[in-house]
């Protein structure tokens, strides 16, 4: 099935490291800093945040030119500090590193590409080191996943062909965007996630950890 790969793309959260974020209070911090700007907040409940915030500062472009750049910015701090407060308590699940360095060890080209921001990444990646050779946080592109374009940079980065490449992660956005540059995929479902994870988008494999993966990989070919 992977006899292909050449590069394995990794998302970060619930797919390398543990942390607890508590997402719907995230959302309700987020829609909070909307409703001061005085938008409604029903329609954009049930988004994820970076959505949430993006179509509401599109929503202000509307009215006036430039008018959603304030809202983006205090929004995105009340992220980042969300982000960086669970940070502090993240680790590593058992066996990802020595994953991550097996791979790169048989010859696979290994990036991580997460929609978190990049000072929280860099707060755990300092306690605890993650063999890679590339690293895109959200801060680092313009789109993020399930956009494509933040695989299609990692890629380019890496010199690899979607095509030539797997995307893993916990979830579905990130086989969506496994999908839209044409890699393989893999889900990784943790204890602590529900059977249907996966309903909306079926990745090609479906593992219980990280530490699975090098076993389920052929040798890389040069």
């Amino acid at each position: 099935m992977f006899e292909a790969v050449r590069a394995v793309l990794f998302d970060l959260d619930g797919t390398l490291i543990h942390q607890t974020i508590d997402f719907d209070h995230m959302r309700r911090a987020v829609l909070a800093v909307v409703a001061r700007f005085g938008l409604a907040v029903e329609p954009l409940a049930a988004l994820p945040s970076l959505e949430a915030i993006a179509r509401a500062a599109a929503a202000l472009e509307r009215r006036a030119p430039g008018a959603g750049g304030p809202l983006t910015w205090e929004a995105q701090r009340v992220i980042t500090s969300i982000e960086l407060a669970a940070a502090e308590g993240a680790d590593a699940f058992d066996g990802v590193p020595e994953a991550l360095a097996a791979l790169r060890a048989a010859g696979y080209r290994v990036g991580i590409v997460t929609r978190n921001c990049r000072p929280a990444v860099e707060r755990v990646l300092a306690r605890r080191p993650l063999p890679c050779d590339v690293l895109l946080t959200r801060d680092d592109v313009c789109r993020v996943k399930p956009d494509p374009e933040q695989l299609l940079i990692a890629l380019r980065r890496l010199g690899v062909a979607g095509v030539d490449a797997l995307m893993c992660g916990d979830h579905a956005m990130d086989v969506i965007a496994g999908r839209r540059v044409g890699a393989a995929t893999v889900g990784i479902l943790s204890d602590d996630l529900p059977p249907d994870r996966f309903a909306t988008a079926t990745p090609d494999l479906v593992l219980r950890s990280v530490a699975e993966l090098p076993r389920r990989l052929p040798r890389c070919a040069p």
